[in-house]
């Protein structure tokens, strides 16, 4: 019936494999361990810390306010320079910019706007290729 010696075996051997288990679970820790902070060095200081913020929900909870108050500044200021002097496209861009890094609504609403920004700056580079290439000719004559 039931052996004494098979019994210690059995619990022998149970031992054996929750030391292994154990070791295993040691093993892929640090491996996992040591490759969140291989990714983590290769990231950018922003996105490091991005990365942080959203570990804990009051943390991210405070990461999106700041990004949310920075963008929202940064979006105003650009609405008043379209009245006063500055760059005020420019800076309502980069307010969308800044707030699209966490929110969809405004990563959506900036899209549109990178288009155009896009068409602009080619359309400007191919003005400017222009006007070199007419004051080439232009000196080629002379």
């Amino acid at each position: 019936m039931n052996n004494p010696e098979d019994s210690k075996s059995k619990q022998h051997e149970e031992s054996r494999l929750e030391q292994v288990e154990e070791k295993i679970e040691d093993v892929a820790e640090v491996i996992v361990e040591s490759f969140e902070s291989a990714v983590e060095a290769a990231l950018p200081p922003h996105l490091r810390l991005q990365a942080w913020a959203r570990r804990r929900p009051v943390t991210h909870v405070v990461w999106r306010a700041t990004i949310l108050i920075i963008g929202t500044a940064v979006l105003l200021a650009g609405v008043a320079m379209l009245v006063l002097p500055g760059p005020g496209w420019a800076a309502i861009f980069l307010g969308l910019v800044i707030l699209s890094t966490e929110f969809a609504w405004a990563h959506r609403l900036a899209e549109p706007l990178r288009r155009v920004f896009n068409w602009a700056m080619e359309r400007a580079r191919s003005r400017v290729l222009k006007k070199e290439q007419r004051a080439e000719g232009k000196d080629a004559n002379n």
